[in-house]
């Protein structure tokens, strides 16, 4: 078995930290501290994120050293909206085109996003656990990146892909899907494959596009809400009584 370099080793271990938001954005990365975690030297590091830069998940900052990218409302809007043009252009390229194995594919990973459906309706929570969460991202993710796959563009699937790491910075600090979204997101799944199988292109261009709108809605009415929580707890020490602070911050630490 070819061994895999040690700067493409490097890079999956900081990007699936990124991913997974053990590495939460604006977090300061060392490169001695992740040398040691890996067991390796500060050269593959240096050179892992060095690509990590190119691709917009880490950032140097002047005097300060490397941290993890903090995407603001405008880049995470401008996100959804690369995402649209091309994945929209991409449905369309590939309607009545796919074989017979992509189809297969793309059902199947409509399939794991109704599981996942179901297994919420029947936990009686409200909102996804993080093991859901993981799985439902997985089949989402799959299904789009074998469209674009279809299309035969390796360019646009390469962008396409570092959009959505990307975003995923985002999503990973974010609150997690409740039924709703899930179920929307297994129905634009199947309206689109739908479309794709007929030969549609048009349909299948106007569903994936009414898709990621949809994502891009949900995704900026997160990052506003958070938003509006920080700068209300920022104001909380000039607006609240000590006592009623300490017991929001019991609260806060899972304290009783």
């Amino acid at each position: 078995m070819e061994k895999i370099p040690r700067r493409k080793q490097a890079y999956q271990y900081i990007q699936q930290r990124i991913l997974s938001g053990d590495l939460p954005a604006g977090t300061q990365i060392s490169e001695l501290a992740l040398a040691k975690e890996i067991g390796m030297s500060r050269m593959p590091i240096r050179e892992a994120i060095r690509q990590l830069e190119v691709e917009g998940l880490v950032r140097q900052v002047p005097r300060f050293g490397t941290i993890v990218h903090s995407l603001d409302r405008s880049e995470m809007s401008e996100l959804y909206e690369v995402r649209e043009a091309l994945e929209s252009h991409a449905a369309e390229l590939v309607a009545g085109q796919l074989t017979s194995e992509d189809k297969q594919i793309l059902s199947l990973l409509c399939s794991k996003i109704l599981l996942v459906a179901r297994e919420l309706r029947e936990s009686g929570e409200k909102m996804l656990s993080p093991e859901l969460m993981q799985k439902f991202l997985a089949a989402d993710m799959g299904f789009h990146m074998v469209i674009l796959r279809a299309s035969g563009n390796r360019r646009m699937m390469k962008i396409v892909s570092d959009l959505r790491v990307l975003s995923r910075i985002f999503t990973a600090q974010r609150e997690t899907h409740d039924l709703k979204i899930v179920t929307s997101v297994y129905r634009y799944h199947r309206r689109i494959l739908r479309a794709l199988k007929r030969g549609n292109g048009d349909l299948a261009r106007s569903w994936m596009r009414g898709h990621i709108r949809e994502s891009r809605r949900l995704a900026l009415e997160s990052f506003d809400r958070r938003q509006a929580m920080g700068d209300a707890r920022n104001a909380l020490p000039l607006a609240l009584p000590q006592d009623l602070l300490e017991e929001i911050n019991q609260i806060e630490a899972g304290e009783t």
